[in-house]
């Protein structure tokens, strides 16, 4: 299920009932032209370099990994200095063109006024809507926009109803992409949770020769719904899943628009996790064409730890990053993750700015 090969060859030839045809060499098949990115896919590629920026809850409080449990009180999430034109500009200064802001991460919390819940910037002290005044910053400064939305919450009620909170997904996805102006990708996270028995990312081979636990992923999520729901609203919008890091550049379940892939030379128990490199994949019998992102972080974690010393990627190492990206067909979401203040780190800057320097971009 998970390494698809594309569609080979052609349909057979074949004679309908009736008069016996005459004996004869059959005529050779056409071969089938495989799939090309469609219009929304080729602009997205032409993008080539963006800003992953996960800020929230977690920046403040760092826990395990960088997922918060739902518990982190919303009128202590407070920046001092939150300026995402001061954002922009480093991406801007990076060459990048496009970033993706975490609207809602594993614990919930939701980085906007969402009428969905109370666990959000309306219940901050700041009384700022994060995801609109970051997308507003963004596209001031010629660059697009787009978010990550996570399918695990750690906070709501009702999360295990799954038909309520299937709802409750679509209404707030609705706002994300009603209030906020044309969005380039929406990046869907967490997904294990409902989806693998253990509740955790691994994708373990015992399950993946279960045909009962291959046709049941997506459902607990309507996953189908949801995807078709985003499309209606924005028909541009391009549609990523996170497959988890051992699983990189492939899928587990479709409709999606691009695949993922986290980290580089990703190595999970002694195995180097290789991303795929073909683009095209066989969904339900049909040859669809799937561009890749790779993402990774300039963080120690994915959102900033607040650390007073950590090791930081070379700018050799950040241009090796995109130029292989780009080589497979992709495009780098290099996550740069804001402070405590709500600030990037001019150290990020001087390393991003230098790799640029490089990539002569």
């Amino acid at each position: 299920m998970n390494r698809r090969e594309m569609l080979a060859g052609g349909m057979a030839l074949s004679i309908g009932a009736g008069l016996a045809a005459p004996a004869r060499s059959a005529a050779p098949t056409a071969p089938r032209t495989a799939p090309g990115p469609t219009a929304a896919q080729a602009a997205w590629t032409n993008l080539r370099y963006g800003m992953f920026l996960h800020f929230g809850p977690n920046t403040l409080k760092t826990q395990a990994g960088g997922w918060g449990d739902g518990t982190f009180p919303a009128r202590d999430v407070v920046f001092p200095r939150f300026d995402p034109d001061q954002w922009a500009s480093v991406a801007r200064d990076a060459g990048m063109r496009y970033a993706v802001l975490t609207a809602k991460h594993h614990d919930g919390f939701c980085n906007w006024n969402s009428d969905a819940t109370a666990y959000c910037m309306r219940s901050s002290p700041m009384k700022v809507d994060i995801v609109e005044k970051t997308a507003s910053a963004f596209r001031k400064a010629g660059l697009r926009f787009g978010i990550y939305y996570s399918l695990w919450d750690r906070n709501c009620p009702f999360y295990e109803d799954d038909a309520r909170y299937a709802d409750y997904m679509v209404r707030q996805v609705t706002e994300l992409l009603t209030r906020y102006g044309d969005m380039v990708e929406i990046w869907f996270d967490g997904g294990w949770d409902k989806d693998n028995p253990s509740r955790d990312w691994e994708n373990r081979p015992e399950w993946q020769s279960d045909p009962a636990w291959r046709a049941n992923l997506g459902k607990r999520w309507r996953w189908r719904e949801l995807y078709a729901h985003i499309h209606a609203l924005q028909p541009d919008c391009l549609v990523i899943q996170n497959s988890s890091s051992d699983l990189p550049g492939q899928i587990k379940y479709g409709p999606v628009d691009v695949r993922t892939a986290e980290h580089f030379d990703f190595v999970w128990r002694e195995e180097i996790k290789v991303p795929r490199r073909d683009p095209v994949f066989e969904i339900e019998g049909k040859s669809v064409y799937l561009p890749i992102e790779y993402c990774t972080t300039l963080n120690q974690d994915w959102f900033d730890n607040g650390s007073a010393g950590q090791p930081h990627p070379s700018a050799a190492t950040i241009a090796d990053w995109y130029q292989r990206a780009v080589a497979d067909g992709g495009n780098l979401l290099l996550n740069v993750g804001p402070n405590r203040l709500g600030l990037i780190s001019e150290v990020h800057r001087s390393y991003l700015v230098e790799a640029r320097r490089r990539l002569k971009i």
